[in-house]
């Protein structure tokens, strides 16, 4: 016998309407769930499990305030193709991608005026803040009709220019690679998101004959015998103002990079660790703990995180070419 795959979700409810409280808070948790309304009193949702368990915990809460509550799984819609279900989904989310492209151009003509003194800070903290609803509305984004991703171009674009040197209040160095070969590059122990970064980065792109040393507790750098500190406190080369030690790397040996670009990104959204962290970042985040948990040798994890950040570039670097393309 043939049959077809349930492909949707149709949620009806009812609650009293003394009970105007309750009816705005369902309400609210079906708009979260990005249910769309497909006719009066009849919402639609993509057959997933996650939405379907979120949809049979409102059937028990509608329930318990007095009213009534069901849902159905379904393979089609009589009287409506595939697409236009798509497009009732595309409708409701696309103006809240386009709501974040507004604010986002606003912001970008903003960072114009760094150069002037604007506030770097202000303006990062109001990236992280755009780019943390986007996320939240991809989750809700069942159907995508390209808006996500124009959303998240002209985001990447303000980061890019947050990150020129001439835009920030931090003196511009322009260092010798020269000087900066075969040197033993030492920092502290058990490093985590910008340490292994920016270790990676050092033995890449600046000093690809580095050693490393990782320095326990009551250990020091070794300055007179030519030792080179990083992330660390008094180090040559650690926090500056807003940026983080891997964006003063790229900064100081100007590795225009855009694949590294798009990876400092990641690495500040990790170690600055405000508020959620995009999907990006988040994968990330979890390798790396895992990484982590796994290994109990610095240098060993060191070398294991070397394959992560590879990976992490090359995969960059395809998709800077083919967005040129």
């Amino acid at each position: 016998m043939f049959t077809m795959k349930n492909k949707w979700i149709l949620f009806s409810y009812s609650i009293p309407a003394t009970n105007a409280k309750a009816r705005m808070r369902t309400w609210r948790r079906i708009s979260a769930t990005g249910a769309a309304q497909l006719k009066t009193g009849l919402q639609i949702l993509p057959n997933r499990e996650d939405l379907l368990e979120n949809i049979t915990w409102l059937i028990g809460e509608v329930n318990a305030l007095g009213g009534e509550a069901i849902a159905l799984q379904c393979a089609q819609i009589e009287g409506m193709a595939d697409q236009q279900i798509e497009q009732l989904f595309q409708t409701q989310i696309d103006p809240e991608f386009d709501q974040i492209q507004a604010e986002a151009k606003d912001l970008l003509a903003t960072t114009d005026t760094l150069g002037d003194g604007g506030n770097v800070k202000e303006l990062s903290a109001a990236l992280r803040k755009l780019r943390k609803r986007c996320e939240a509305v991809r989750e809700r984004d069942f159907f995508p009709s390209g808006a996500a991703a124009k959303t998240l171009n002209v985001l990447d674009s303000i980061s890019e220019r947050l990150r020129r040197p001439e835009q920030t209040d931090l003196p511009v160095a322009r260092l010798d690679h020269s000087q900066y070969q075969g040197r033993i590059w030492v920092t502290r122990a058990r490093p985590y998101i910008d340490r292994l970064g920016s270790a990676w980065l050092i033995q890449r792109f600046i000093d690809p004959q580095a050693s490393f040393r990782f320095l326990r507790a009551g250990e020091t750098v070794n300055l007179d015998q030519g030792d080179l500190a990083f992330d660390m406190a008094m180090g040559e080369f650690t926090h500056q103002g807003e940026l983080i030690t891997f964006e003063v790397l790229i900064r100081d040996f100007a590795l225009h990079d855009p694949a590294l670009a798009k990876m400092s990104e990641l690495v500040k959204y990790i170690d600055v660790q405000e508020g959620a962290l995009p999907d990006d970042a988040n994968l990330l985040k979890t390798l790396l703990d895992g990484l982590i948990a796994l290994t109990g040798d610095d240098h060993q994890l060191l070398e294991r995180a070397r394959l992560l950040f590879d990976a992490l570039h090359a995969g960059y670097t395809k998709k800077v070419q083919r967005e040129r393309t």
